[in-house]
């Protein structure tokens, strides 16, 4: 049996490297425009994720938020999918088993998740998330030793 690829000669090999920045072991950040991808390895699996939006858009706009991401993810041909996970973050992936993927099909993966979440980010921000851009990616994160103070 062959042996599976790393991360790490997969990044390499697609030419991604230079892009990547390690965050852990088996999982890097690549910078697409205004929209990031976290690329991570997780016992047979490969995945992709852009995290997108912390939370849902007001409620009279989730339907219609809904259903433009269905039709975003018709648009992309199974390239990639918005998904909502647990914690209620919204995200854009891709992922699939690591046997049998070669340098190519994992650039495109990637990079189809990092395009399409920076075409996407900014239209639905401002279509779903104008007064509330604390709930998206593009939201300055307070680290706690320069945390405001608090009156």
């Amino acid at each position: 049996m062959a042996n599976l690829p790393t991360l790490d000669t997969l990044l390499a090999d697609s030419g991604l490297a230079e892009k990547a920045v390690k965050v852990d072991t088996n999982l890097v950040r690549l910078q697409w425009g205004s929209a990031f991808v976290l690329v991570g390895v997780s016992g047979s699996a490969i995945v992709a994720i852009a995290p997108l939006f912390r939370s849902l858009p007001d409620e009279p706009k989730v339907p219609a938020f809904f259903k433009k991401l269905l039709e975003h993810n018709a648009y992309m041909g199974g390239m990639a999918a918005f998904a909502l996970q647990p914690d209620g973050w919204v995200v854009l992936h891709s992922g699939r088993a690591i046997k049998g993927i070669d340098h190519a099909e994992f650039a495109t993966m990637v990079s189809g998740v990092g395009r399409f979440a920076d075409q996407f980010d900014d239209q639905l921000i401002a279509e779903f998330y104008a007064n509330h851009p604390e709930a998206t990616n593009q939201a300055p994160v307070a680290k706690p030793d320069t945390a405001a103070p608090s009156a």
